[in-house]
This record gives C-alpha cells, structure tokens and sequence, in this order.
C-alpha cells in the first residue's frame, strides 16, 4: 500500500512529557519537583528512586502517573512490558541510542494497567488514570510487546475507551486525540476517526501526521476534494524526506481523483525527486500519462519496467493500465520495444515473451502471438513449477496459434 496510517512514537513520548498538570494536594511536591529536575538532567534511574520511594506502594496517582512516564519514555529494555530498565545517562547518551542494547540497568516492577486500574477504584472521579491508560495502551500498540493476551484490535479498542473517559472530562491534548482518529482508521473505521483528527488539529496545527492521516481517512471516504488542503497541509509540515515524498505522494492520487492532472503530475514529481525508485509513484505517473494519452507515457513504463524485469505483479500493473484505456497495441509496442534490452534471466526474458504473445493475441495476431507462447514457455520452465497458472494460458494460446 503507498500511503500508510502514521502512529507517531516520537508525537506520543512528546504526550507523555506534557502529561496532565498534577495536583500537588496529596502528592509530595517536593519529590515531584526534584524527579522532574532528574529526569532533564537524563538521570532517569535517579528519578524513578526518587518517586518510588515517595510512593513505594504506589498509593498516589500523580506520583504514579509520573513513574508511568519515566517508564515508558526511557526504558532502554523491558519484559512482558511490566519490568522495565532504566539509567541515569551519561553526556553525549540518549535512549534511541541504548534501547534494546546489552547493558546495567536497574530494573522495576510495575503492572501498569493493574495499578491504574486499582487507583481507579480508590479515585474513581480522578480521570486522569483513564488518560494514563490510554497512554500505555497506545504505546503498547506501538512497539508490539506485553498485553501478548490481546489482540492489536482489542489493544486500540482500549486506547479509544480510555482516551475517551478522558477527553469526556475534559482532558487529553492533541496526541490523545490523535491516537483515538488512528485507532478508529487501523481498524478499517475512517468515519469516526474524523473528528477526532480535525480536534488534534485544532489543538496543534503544526503536528503534520493529523492532516495526513485525516486525508488519508477521507481519501477512503472517497471525498478527495475535502482531502486535499490536509494532505498540503502535510506535505508543508513534514520535513522527512521519506514522509514528505509520501504525503506528496497521496497529494498527487487525489489530484488524480479530482481530474486535476497538471497538479497531479506536479505533486508526483515531487515525490519522485524524494525517492526516484519508489514503485507506486512510478505506477501513477505511467497511469497519470497514459490516462492523458501523454507522449511520455513509455518513458514511465520503461522506469516502472526496468525496477524490475522479472517481477509479474509490475508487468500485469502495466497492462492493466493500458487496459483500462483500451491501449492494447500501445501496450503491445511498449513491451516489444523492451524485448532486445531485457536481462537474460529466464524470470525476466519468459515474463516478457509471455505478455507479448497474450496481447498479440488480444489484437487478434496469433501468428505474431505464437513465438513468443513458445519463447515463454521455454524459458518459464526453467523457473517455475509445473502447476504455475501461466502453463495453462501457454498452452491455450499454442493450441489457438497453431497454423
């Protein structure tokens, strides 16, 4: 699939650094203070000590949500997503750097879901808790590990309750509400994963994974018009190459889809300087030029052909392309004129031969049609097995060929 939904890790350690403001009512606020200066030193080992020891048995909300950030913002290891690692970092260290690596780290207990879930029983109007489970949900969605007893569905089906208990209360911010659009469009549901992208946009426009998404969402709604501005809006936003020739990408399928080929064609490209070799790109612009009957058509079948030649999924792609247009003979010239360039791999050189002599037979040419059945077939057995469907259609168009 060319576009995919963007589930943001960077976005939601962001959402954990800017947790809901704690009441220092019950909490102690001067353990509060101090493991908040630990954790901007990176001493994030420090701070969990800190905090556990203000809360050994993890009694108070704020301090607890606070050891869930630590935990789940800089572990640099974890198991079953209830013991996690952590370390106080050294200048110049950071945790992309060391997660996942071999190390000394302190370990710490704690079941998440188990002790928010607990507290919610003892504070049952501290919403919160709610949000602090969203938070672990989404991020276990993330990174695929712990809740191994649940299925990815159920997991983003437990972001949107919990996220929603919060934002019902009025908490949350622009992640949350992000979180819950892409857990509606993961699972297939763009409908109601609308709002919740426009609410994440109105909390922060400059966050460009809600407006790719959100036009992602109403590209399967088919309403590309309405797509369009968030897909710009994302393009402008994004400053990854590889995201930004994406959304770039996508811009150019809804010009597509709202019969705007001169903007098409211009989106397009601007993917394709990003990544010259990307498939999809090159398939739209061969569909793009094609549909417009451009001259320049072969020359994007001949880039989507040469990424390559012995890939069957490509050259049924460009078939069905000039199919669509009813260009059989544009088609047939196109693969012909690629036969005295092709590798010599018997993949590439029967795949060829064999489309060849199918459209030959399309234009009502079986005398043309049956070398190239034969060249096929030859070359084909060298390479596939017995049963390959191919066979059938060789031997079907041998017999109808047969002088």
């Amino acid at each position: 699939m060319p576009y995919s939904l963007r589930p943001c890790l960077l976005a939601w350690l962001f959402l954990l650094l800017a947790g809901p403001a704690m009441s220092q009512t019950t909490a102690p606020a001067a353990a509060l203070a101090q493991a908040a200066r630990l954790e901007a030193e990176k001493k994030y080992e420090s701070a969990y000590q800190l905090l556990d020891k203000a809360d050994p048995k993890n009694q108070q909300p704020e301090v607890v949500l606070q050891k869930e950030k630590l935990l789940l913002r800089y572990y640099l290891v974890a198991i079953n997503f209830q013991a996690f690692g952590l370390k106080d970092l050294a200048p110049g260290e950071t945790v992309e750097q060391l997660r996942g690596k071999e190390g000394q780290y302190s370990t710490h207990l704690l079941d998440i879901p188990k002790t928010l879930t607990q507290l919610q029983k003892r504070f049952p109007q501290d919403y919160r808790l709610s949000q602090g489970l969203g938070d672990y949900y989404y991020r276990a969605v993330l990174c695929h590990c712990g809740e191994q007893d649940k299925s990815e569905a159920q997991l983003l089906d437990l972001v949107i309750a919990h996220y929603g208990q919060a934002h019902a209360h009025q908490l949350g911010d622009f992640m949350t509400y992000y979180a819950v659009g892409y857990a509606h469009l993961a699972q297939g549901r763009a409908q109601p994963s609308v709002a919740p992208f426009e609410k994440s946009i109105a909390l922060n426009a400059q966050y460009p994974d809600s407006p790719y998404n959100l036009a992602y969402a109403l590209m399967l709604l088919k309403e590309p018009a309405r797509a369009i501005p968030y897909a710009q809006t994302s393009l402008r936003l994004y400053a990854d190459p590889e995201m930004k020739a994406d959304a770039a990408r996508m811009l150019g399928t809804l010009y597509q889809r709202t019969q705007q080929p001169a903007e098409a064609k211009k989106a397009l490209l601007q993917s394709l300087d990003l990544q010259p070799q990307h498939y999809a790109t090159l398939r739209n612009l061969l569909e793009l030029a094609v549909n417009t009957h451009a001259p320049d058509a072969p020359a994007w079948a001949a880039r989507l052909y040469q990424l390559n030649p012995a890939d069957d999924q490509m050259f049924s792609d460009i078939m069905d392309i000039y199919q669509a247009q009813n260009q059989w003979a544009e088609a047939e010239a196109f693969f012909s004129s690629q036969l005295p360039k092709a590798p010599a791999k018997p993949s590439a050189q029967g795949l060829l031969h064999f489309y060849v002599a199918i459209l030959n037979m399309q234009l009502q040419r079986p005398q043309l049609a049956r070398p190239h059945f034969l060249a096929a077939q030859r070359e084909l057995k060298k390479v596939a097995k017995p049963d390959n469907p191919m066979f059938q259609l060789i031997d079907k168009g041998l017999a109808e060929s047969k002088p």
